[in-house]
């Protein structure tokens, strides 16, 4: 009988290699722990820019564009015809009431006043002859009236041709300035063609449209304001002196005109101001700087910051003003207002106010 010898099993960890031994030898040893401890990670902190919230009377103004014209202007033309003998004025020059502008060679216009008198003065002597006849009762009453009525028209022929002697001296018929001047010596005039050009500048008009929407809003003797371009830092007063009578039928607009003092001369007709008509008052309103407004899909936020964390708040708004706006609803003075970057934080996010 032949004897097989017989393989006993090894234990499990003898199969394990020596080095795998040693790794979890050392790898568990008492006075370490199993599991190590995983530190928090620091919340996000934005840095960004505030204002305090201040409240305040506030006018909302209706800024319309506007052209500064002349008070008043004249076209003056030549009532009889004749030579340019003088021209007393040129481009730019005030002239005063009454003053002679232009000056019309006379000696035809003399000459017809000298036969016009010499035929009044004999109409006149017939008339007084045919009075004492008619006293007489020489000349019949018929006759009487012939020499009453050779002796009116005589009169009046007289006293055209003493007038067309007057017109021949173009004066202004109010102060103003020249604004331009059509003849020079030696032209003939004909009626009615243009000689000078006169305008009032000591006083303005500014003539301007106001939309349909802001007609309930202007009135006779309605304080406005005009600024220029020219003059950036000052303000001009002027009061509404004129509504037009109706809307452009194409523009739905309201020609309205606003008179103001010009007397030192520096505004000049031509000149184009943005004009200001109060609409609403709007006391104690809480502004916002226009830049601060989120614009979301359906609505229009800002946010306030609030222990030291980003609250946003759902506003209504009114009118702007300048670069501010007018906050209805949302918000409140006294608070502290993100003016830029709140497009970089969210609702609850902590933040830093580097200028509160």
């Amino acid at each position: 009988m032949i004897q097989g010898s017989v393989k006993k099993s090894q234990p499990t960890w003898g199969g394990l290699p020596l080095l795998l031994l040693v790794l979890l030898h050392t790898g568990c040893g008492a006075d370490e722990p199993a599991v190590s401890e995983v530190e928090p990670v620091a919340e996000r902190v934005v840095s960004v820019s505030t204002v305090l919230i201040e409240s305040r009377d506030v006018v909302d103004k209706a800024s319309l564009p506007a052209e500064l014209l002349p008070m008043r202007r004249a076209v003056l033309a030549a009532e009889v015809a004749g030579v340019v003998e003088k021209v007393h004025v040129d481009k730019g020059d005030v002239a005063r009431s009454g003053k002679v502008l232009v000056e019309i060679d006379t000696r035809d216009l003399r000459q017809r006043l000298a036969e016009a008198e010499a035929v009044f003065r004999h109409r006149s002597e017939l008339f007084r002859r045919a009075e004492k006849l008619l006293a007489r009762r020489s000349i019949t009453e018929n006759q009487y009236l012939d020499a009453v009525t050779e002796r009116d028209v005589a009169e009046a022929q007289l006293a055209t041709a003493r007038l067309m002697l007057e017109k021949s001296r173009l004066a202004a018929p109010w102060s103003g300035t020249v604004a331009a001047r059509h003849v020079e010596v030696g032209d003939y005039l004909a009626p009615g063609q243009a000689v000078v050009e006169l305008m009032e500048v000591r006083r303005l008009k500014a003539r301007s449209p106001v939309a349909s929407s802001d007609v309930p809003f202007v009135r006779l003797g309605l304080d406005a304001e005009l600024r220029l371009d020219t003059f950036p830092d000052e303000i001009f007063r002027g009061t509404v002196t004129s509504l037009a009578a109706e809307l452009d039928a194409t523009a739905r607009t309201l020609d309205i005109e606003v008179e103001l003092d010009n007397s030192d001369g520096r505004l000049r007709p031509g000149m184009y101001a943005r004009l200001e008509i109060p609409r609403r008052t709007y006391p104690a309103a809480v502004l916002a700087p226009l830049a601060a407004i989120v614009e979301l899909e359906d609505a229009r936020v800002v946010y306030v910051v609030e222990d030291g964390r980003a609250v946003q708040r759902r506003i209504e708004l009114g009118p702007v003003v300048g670069d501010q706006i007018v906050v209805t609803s949302g918000l409140e003075a006294g608070e502290w207002l993100i003016s830029e970057g709140q497009h970089q934080v969210s609702p609850g996010q902590l933040v830093q106010a580097i200028d509160a």
